[in-house]
């Protein structure tokens, strides 16, 4: 009989050590209790409101865009307009390139506009390169802009003399402007926080 109890003891020194490393606290023995507060609701709207603000800024400096290119769009419209209207029309016979008043502020506003977009086309080439990477809500904004220049510069091909097609490229270079400056200035204040 010695013998039969001293298996019973081992096989519940067995049991005892299985059941102290699978559950050595217990824990298995407690009652189920239900949270009384869960937090996620309010995480859940903190972050939406967060990127609703996000996305509302996003709008606001697009449009803030869209109506900085409007005033210089106008501004040399009005300038344009200022300057063309000679004090004596010349007769149409004697009227050349040279003599034309109207066509002088024209073609040099359709030179100022060529200026601005080659040097919108540097910042956007600078900018880029200085940018890590970019959210795919923003990605997708500056290839539509692309797209809408090249088709800009593809109606310029045809019309180069246009001075509304230069203006419109103008924007839009501005506009890809400011996407790439948003992002770079998101990238500048992470590493700054570090």
């Amino acid at each position: 009989m010695k013998a039969n109890d001293t298996k019973e003891n081992d096989m519940t020194a067995n049991d005892q050590w299985n059941q102290n490393t699978s559950d050595p606290l217990g824990l298995s023995e407690l009652e189920a209790v239900e949270p009384g507060y869960d937090g996620w609701a309010q995480i859940e709207s903190a972050l939406q409101a967060h990127q609703d603000n996000k996305r509302n800024w996003r709008r606001a400096s697009g449009w803030l865009a869209v109506a900085a290119s409007l005033v210089l769009v106008v501004s040399i419209t009005l300038r344009n307009s200022e300057n063309s209207i000679p004090g004596d029309a010349p007769s149409p016979v004697l009227a050349t390139p040279a003599t034309n008043l109207a066509s002088i502020p024209v073609q040099e506003n359709i030179n100022a506009l060529i200026g601005l977009s080659q040097n919108m086309e540097a910042q956007v080439k600078k900018l880029r390169q200085e940018t890590s990477s970019m959210p795919a809500e923003s990605a997708i904004y500056v290839a539509e802009l692309e797209d809408l220049i090249a088709q800009v510069d593809n109606q310029l091909s045809l019309t180069p003399d246009s001075i509304d097609l230069w203006g419109q490229r103008v924007n839009l270079m501005l506009d890809l402007a400011q996407i790439y400056q948003q992002q770079w200035q998101i990238d500048y204040g992470r590493m700054a926080s570090l």
